[in-house]
């Protein structure tokens, strides 16, 4: 089991993200490229493609970046630039993007001027969570659904976007499942290893992620994962953290990450699609459009009071006691809410402290010291 666990894993090393993607487009089956979590993976999925999360490269510097990019902008943007000028993403057919904040919007831009992939494209992604704001994304969805079917020159089978439909809830089920095991005094696993199970999810085959974790979870119900302590439990909040050294680093100095608040991780799979009543591709698109538009918020939404009610449900659900902010360098969105986000913690009295990160794990001594005088404060 130690040896399938570890299958999952690589997948997050740099050199290992493509490895999946390059064998379905080498076998004949398209690839496209998702730059955020609210791009419905399910639809590419049923148009017989292979949905790939897109991230960037862990280099020092960004020199090819740097030419179409200022470097005071978004780390994860910069990275991404840099992979993609290297030659990284010459194996996907598509690329798509959400509005999700400018930063997002400027990357598709140059992209889509290099002319680099074969087609591009950008959803509209409404932030907020009126009633207006949700008819407009189901809009939206519609309008993928269409891109992607125009991609393959004919209609989505209603019947493959059911399965995929079930398929993807099935994953996400198996992940509440390694989630729950996280509640419990000794967790299964580390921190770190929950977040790379979730990782692997976005950038390999679904059928082939639930036959590799589906064993996987019985055993971590008996497994001690060797940590250090197992006290004070965190909570880690980001946006487009994806490399769980991350996480590895927190958990060194002498705590567990029991949950987390990462697009790229807990937020990812929270939510289920709602599968009763899809009779039809109109019904479908309606509760996709509902899942993503309604998973657990990123800061670029703006749902302030409900991102904090989120947090707190997971602070009490997972024991936590204290919540570690880790914002991408340059990131407006998360800055801008910051104030917010550090009085409403308070004022239910949660323990909170922000460290802004890059995109690449550096400076590992400093964070290491710094989190680790946090840690000790909870303890």
């Amino acid at each position: 089991m130690n040896e399938a666990l570890n299958r999952l894993l690589a997948l997050n090393k740099e050199a290992n993200r493509d490895e999946y993607p390059k064998k379905q487009r080498n076998a004949g089956r398209p690839v496209v490229g998702l730059l955020c979590s609210y791009i419905p993976a399910e639809i590419v999925h049923a148009a017989g493609m292979l949905p790939w999360r897109i991230f960037g490269s862990r280099s020092a510097a960004t020199p090819k970046a740097d030419v179409y990019r200022p470097p005071h902008t978004c780390a994860f943007c910069n990275h991404v630039l840099e992979a993609l000028l290297a030659g990284r993403y010459d194996f996907l057919d598509s690329v798509v993007a959400t509005s999700w904040d400018q930063d997002l919007v400027r990357l598709w831009d140059v992209w889509s001027y290099l002319d680099i992939s074969p087609s591009s494209y950008i959803m509209h992604l409404p932030l907020d969570r009126t009633p207006t704001h949700r008819r407009q994304f189901v809009k939206e969805v519609r309008k993928f659904a269409a891109y992607i079917e125009s991609l393959i020159q004919r209609a989505i089978d209603p019947a493959d976007l059911l399965d995929s439909i079930r398929l993807y809830n099935r994953a996400r089920r198996l992940l509440h499942r390694v989630y729950d095991l996280r509640r419990q005094e000794r967790p299964g696993l580390t921190g770190a290893e929950a977040l790379g199970i979730a990782l692997a999810f976005q950038i390999m085959p679904v059928e082939r992620f639930i036959e590799e974790l589906d064993p996987l979870i019985p055993w971590f119900e008996e497994r001690d994962p060797g940590l250090s302590a197992y006290h004070p439990r965190l909570l880690v909040s980001s946006d487009r953290l994806d490399d769980p050294a991350f996480i590895s680093l927190i958990e060194e100095t002498g705590c567990v990450v029991a949950m987390d608040d990462l697009d790229t991780g807990g937020r990812y799979f929270w939510e289920l699609t709602e599968e009763d009543g899809l009779d039809s591709t109109d019904r479908m698109i309606d509760a996709l459009a509902e899942r993503y538009h309604g998973q657990p918020a990123s800061p670029a939404m703006m749902d302030w009071a409900e991102q904090v009610d989120q947090i707190a449900r997971w602070v009490d659900a997972f024991n936590i006691q204290g919540v570690l902010e880790l914002p991408l360098m340059y990131s407006r969105s998360r800055q801008m809410r910051a104030p917010y986000f550090k009085e409403k913690l308070a004022a239910r009295k949660i323990p909170s402290i922000s460290f802004e990160r890059g995109y690449q794990l550096a400076g590992e001594g400093q964070l290491k010291t710094r989190i680790g005088a946090f840690v000790e404060m909870l303890q």
